[in-house]
């Protein structure tokens, strides 16, 4: 069916006044770029991505909370030292090639061999560090001597997952949200069954070998991606003279690499402050269960933000008021809705990971981190304006005290275990927004009433009065079953009234 096809049969079954707001906004080329770049990523991301999430699932059941809380423990390692040796080039990437892909493409093409080269030799030296300190690092840091092996085989994924989001980073700039979508199912697909096989006969290694098998596939199969879509815009990826490029390393990778950095080592931190407590393990893997359900909100919006974030780039010159209300609203809409009925009935987490799991720390754990979810959701659209306006020493700025707040609040609320940490990140996303709204609002990242309009503030009650209730009140399970669809339906009312002031101050 084209898109075309589907486009009229969604409008024949909306409300007249809905379809004239659709169908006029849909004239716009931005319009139909984002639309077409959300579809392909829907495509590709959300189903790989919920293959996978329902992996994990299984994989959770076969390593129980001990080994599941080790493999999470390898997994942030993993995923911590891939920031840095990816060294913020798929942003880099996206940013500068959104920009000039389309007035120079010898430019683009010494951008593009640039990323590959420094990719490929910070992915080796990474891969090869954790390799030779691969000792060390699980029995001071890990407290496992057991992990040692495991560590090693992440460093091969270190290595390849470092390329491949550098080549993701290309295609993204490129617009290439197709391939994209390709590389993402082909990958989600194939993981599967390797993930749960090397998980049922190898254990924790096992789980950590589908990682670098998957990292391997991505990375291949996005190489011959990129060459065809650079073939295909008439950029040579083997353009001489890269060399000029490589101040973009100091005035943007750099920060970019900084800020992006240090979210995961604060990760792999608190993790360690968790596991250095009795049964830590077993809380860690209670906290990832929790935390793999964030994972439907992160993969919603973060196909979201990879359809938006060229067009927000592009978007700087012509300042289209209702892409900035779209870019801030919607990750931010979807968080809430998603979230809310996972903090409301926190027993679908017992449903999903199985009696070894069940508890009330599960279900708290659950509630923390779908508010958790929900701020982060709301930050999403500003985040994407920090990158496409290069405010990235500014981003870095703000993730530092996010992390300072992180690790002092998981040092005083480490004995709470799972809770504690969830907690932890409820309480250190919270206050960083706070404290850095005057800072959106001064450097025009989002529009006044996206943060302190009367309508966002009651919103804003609605859920954290919702957070104090479940997470410390023990409310009845049809009580609760009541109360979700009223908070629902308020907080939707309050949203389409905002949306809808929006669009007539935009005409």
């Amino acid at each position: 069916m084209s898109r075309s096809i589907l486009v009229s049969r969604v409008m024949d079954i909306l409300p007249e006044r809905a379809t004239g707001l659709i169908r006029g906004n849909l004239k716009s080329d931005l319009a139909r770029k984002v639309s077409s770049g959300m579809a392909w990523t829907f495509i590709g991301t959300i189903g790989s991505r919920m293959l996978i999430f329902l992996t994990y699932v299984a994989i959770a059941r076969i390593l129980k909370t001990q080994g599941f809380g080790e493999l999470g423990m390898v997994r942030s390692t993993v995923d911590m030292f891939v920031t840095f040796a990816g060294l913020g080039l798929g942003i880099t990437a996206t940013k500068f090639i959104s920009e000039y892909g389309a007035t120079d493409k010898a430019k683009v093409g010494r951008i593009i061999r640039m990323s590959y080269m420094v990719s490929w030799v910070t992915g080796i030296v990474v891969a090869a560090s954790i390799f030779v300190f691969a000792e060390p690092l699980a029995a001071v840091s890990l407290k496992s001597t057991e992990l040692v092996n495991d560590l090693k085989i992440g460093g091969v994924a270190i290595l390849f997952y470092s390329v491949g989001g550098m080549q993701n980073g290309i295609l993204l700039g490129l617009e290439r949200f197709k391939s994209i979508s390709r590389i993402n199912l082909t990958a989600g697909i194939l993981n599967i069954p390797i993930a749960v096989v090397l998980a049922y006969f190898f254990g924790v290694s096992g789980a950590v070998m589908s990682l670098a098998c998957n990292a391997i596939i991505i990375c291949g199969i996005g190489f011959y991606e990129v060459r065809r879509a650079a073939a295909d815009r008439g950029i040579n990826v083997s353009e001489s003279g890269f060399f000029k490029e490589i101040g973009l390393l100091y005035s943007y990778s750099l920060p970019a690499v900084l800020s992006g950095g240090l979210v995961l080592p604060v990760n792999w931190f608190c993790n360690a402050f968790l596991v250095d407590i009795p049964n830590g393990y077993q809380q860690l893997g209670i906290y990832n269960a929790a935390l793999n359900i964030m994972l439907v909100v992160t993969v919603v919006n973060g196909m979201i933000g990879q359809a938006f974030l060229p067009y927000v780039v592009q978007n700087l010159n012509t300042v289209n008021r209702k892409f900035e209300m779209v870019n801030n609203y919607l990750p931010w809409t979807v968080g809430i809705f998603i979230s809310l009925p996972f903090m409301y009935i926190p027993e679908l987490g017992n449903l999903l990971f199985g009696r070894d799991y069940a508890g009330e720390t599960l279900k708290t754990s659950i509630v923390l981190v779908m508010f958790t979810t929900i701020v982060v959701a709301h930050r999403q659209g500003i985040s994407r304006n920090f990158t496409a306006k290069g405010y990235m020493w500014w981003s870095f700025l703000s993730n530092g005290f996010w992390g300072v707040v992180a690790l002092v609040c998981m040092y005083f609320l480490k004995e709470y275990g799972a809770v504690g940490r969830s907690a932890a990140y409820a309480i250190a996303y919270l206050v960083n927004t706070i404290v850095f709204i005057p800072f959106y609002l001064s450097r025009k990242l989002c529009e006044r009433e996206f943060v302190l309009s009367l309508e966002s503030n009651i919103v804003w009650l609605l859920i954290l009065g919702s957070i104090g209730l479940l997470a410390f009140v023990n409310i009845p399970f049809l009580v609760r079953i009541l109360m979700l669809p009223c908070v629902m339906v308020v907080i939707a009312f309050l949203l389409i009234k905002i949306f809808k002031r929006h669009g007539v101050r935009a005409n």
